[in-house]
């Protein structure tokens, strides 16, 4: 255990972390944005087009277009030449969705990233998957130098992973959450020397008391750009639901509290993995929990507490009265799910509510059951096995839709 007078000591200039891609792009960590672009990527794989044509571009205009009022990046100046996979393609390779070794500019995804594509994979798989891989140093976001100083100097560490451990041993009400400024000034410097979970509590708990002064520990984020690099590794983990942005004055003053209600569930993600696993091997040992499972439930019903939804639902029940998918009528069992998310902007109104049983709603929240435009519906392989026989292949869209929506979600959301 470090004593409370240490100073770290950065073993060589320029030690800092890089989150997925080495210019920060904030927008582009939003599920919805990252999410997105792969599955219009995919649409277009397989016929020798490359990221600069034209048709890529029209696919990014697109994507721009339905995400304009609810995530603030603009898609649409990013085509052509300098396109957005030439300057930010490390997201996509840094989260093993498309390859680190093919540089040829045409799209091509990993056959990781086509099951993500396909549903297959759900959002809350492939979060949980690269929490547990994702990790510095890093081939795909540091320089050759970078990684070669960093590997000389025996230092690895998984961030994402390392940020949920210090919370879970942070004291719980005001204390189990972590700032942007702490993330910068107390867990990054320290980092450098190998320190252990409890070193990290303890150095941020006494900064908070103002027991240490850090102002001679080592800057490892001198410039505005790398502070706000630093940041994305807890936006991330809020996209996905691990912690609650909190807010503050200022983005170094922004602080991420743990989501206490799916503990269990992240220690058992976060558990049994070893510091060499690839992404597939980190999925099969996460499926092989109830973890992702846990987490996809605990966060659509959490969905269920804002205060309109009650509203809402009487306003979906009173005009469609039974599930739409299974045609069940007791009002005890169904609920109103939105077609285009609250979070995106979606309304609470009868033309972006579709009445759904409680295990259906569960199913279209999380992304393991979709409706298109035309009233087909698509399951994942793992709710097929479960609900193939139960569910109908189509059904028929009520006129009250806005069949905008149904495109909007179709096109670009994954569920929770």
């Amino acid at each position: 255990m470090l004593e409370k007078g240490f100073v770290p000591a950065i073993p060589f200039a320029g030690f800092k972390w890089k989150w997925a891609s080495v210019q920060c792009t904030e927008g582009l960590n939003d599920p919805v944005v990252l999410l997105g672009v792969l599955f219009r990527m995919r649409k277009l794989e397989g016929r020798g087009l490359k990221y600069s044509s034209p048709e890529f571009g029209d696919e990014l205009v697109s994507l721009s277009n339905d995400i304009q009022d609810s995530v603030d990046i603009n898609l649409a100046e990013r085509v052509g030449e300098r396109n957005l996979i030439r300057n930010s393609g490390q997201y996509w390779r840094a989260l093993n969705l498309i390859s680190a070794d093919d540089h040829s500019g045409k799209i091509k995804l990993t056959e990781f990233g086509k099951e993500v594509a396909d549903r297959n994979i759900s959002q809350a798989e492939f979060a949980a998957a690269n929490i547990r891989t994702f990790k510095l140093p890093n081939k795909i976001t540091q320089t050759d130098e970078e990684y070669r100083l960093w590997a000389g100097n025996g230092i690895e560490i998984h961030p994402l992973k390392l940020i949920l451990e210090i919370l879970q041993r942070l004291e719980r009400g005001q204390e189990d959450c972590i700032s942007v400024d702490e993330l910068i000034k107390i867990v990054i410097p320290l980092s450098a020397c190998n320190a252990r979970v409890v070193d990290y509590v303890n150095f941020i708990t006494w900064y908070r008391r103002d027991e240490i002064d850090v102002s001679g520990w080592p800057d490892c984020c001198p410039g505005a750009n790398d502070q706000r690099i630093a940041r994305e590794f807890l936006l991330f983990l809020s996209n996905y639901g691990y912690i609650n942005k909190i807010g503050g004055k200022s983005r170094l003053e922004e602080r991420y509290e743990y989501n206490q209600d799916i503990d269990a569930e992240i220690r058992d993600i976060l558990s049994g993995g070893t510091k060499d696993e690839t992404i597939t091997y980190a999925l099969d040992a996460i499926r092989a929990t109830d973890a992702v499972s846990e987490v996809e439930r605990k966060r659509s019903r959490g969905s269920q507490n804002r205060p309109n939804q009650a509203r809402f639902r009487r306003e979906i029940l009173d005009t469609y009265e039974r599930c739409v998918i299974t045609n069940v009528m007791m009002p005890e069992v169904l609920e109103a799910a939105h077609i285009k998310p609250f979070k995106y902007n979606g309304e609470d109104t009868v033309a972006n509510g579709f009445p759904m049983r409680m295990d259906v709603h569960v199913l279209f929240d999380t992304g393991h059951l979709r409706i298109s435009v035309e009233g087909n519906i698509e399951l994942t392989n793992r709710a097929r096995m479960d609900y193939g026989a139960a569910i109908p292949p189509r059904i028929v869209i009520p006129e009250t839709i806005n069949k905008d929506f149904l495109r909007w979600r179709w096109d670009n959301y994954d569920g929770i």
